[in-house]
Formats: C-alpha cells, structure tokens, sequence
C-alpha cells in the first residue's frame, strides 16, 4: 500500500546505467548567505565511471584551491563540496563573495552544475 514508493524506487532502479561512464552532477550548489568570517559549504557531489575530479569555476574562471593557505583558500571535500573556513569580502578578486559552479571531469567528458551565489553580509553596529 505505498504506491508513491514503489514508483519512486523502481524509477531508481530501472533506469539504466550509462555504459559510457559519462560524469553527471547529482547534487548541485545552491546560493548562500554568510556572514564575514564564518564557515559556508558549497554543495556538490558527481558520479561517473571511472569517478569524475571535481573543479570549481570562480565567476567562470578556475579556482586555485591547491594553495597552502586554508584560512583565505576554500578547499575542496573528498565528495567534492566547496569548504571555506571563514569567509572574506575584500577586494573584488580576493573576495569570496562571486558566482561558483562545479565541473566533474572523467576520461568520458564533462559536466558542470548550476551557478551558485556566495553572498556575504557585512557586520551591523
């Protein structure tokens, strides 16, 4: 007598699996607020076969998060989220603040999520 889960679970289970191995965005980024300083998680989460890398565009650039200084850098999760431990505003190329996309690459091709707005609010007196 649970119709809607039996959909939902043969929807999930009959739909083939792609032989090419082709990456896919699963979870997508959503826009977030944050206030100066504290920590914000951009969301995303890929799968393909082999398992896709993920990289993140900054206002459509690639983001450097190899850097060394975790503090001002976001760093990228094992499952592929966008961590930054304290966000900053700053000057418009050190900022945090800007539109974020995640691509998943494999040897199969490539997908990238929706843009996601990191929107900082200041401090009020």
């Amino acid at each position: 007598g649970h119709p809607l889960m039996h959909i939902d679970i043969v929807g999930h289970c009959s739909r083939p699996v792609s032989d090419s191995g082709l990456p896919r965005i699963i979870h997508h980024p959503s826009d977030v607020v944050v206030r100066v300083g504290s920590p914000a998680t951009l969301s995303c989460r890929a799968e393909g076969n082999p398992k896709p890398t993920i990289q993140w565009l900054r206002n459509g650039q690639p983001l450097d998060t190899d850097k060394m200084d975790a503090q001002s850098q976001p760093v990228v999760l094992p499952e592929g989220s966008l961590f930054f431990f304290s966000v900053i505003p700053g000057r418009k190329s050190q900022s945090h603040e800007a539109v974020y996309a995640c691509v998943a690459r494999n040897s199969a091709g490539v997908a990238t999520s929706r843009n996601a707005s990191l929107h900082i609010l200041a401090f009020c007196k």
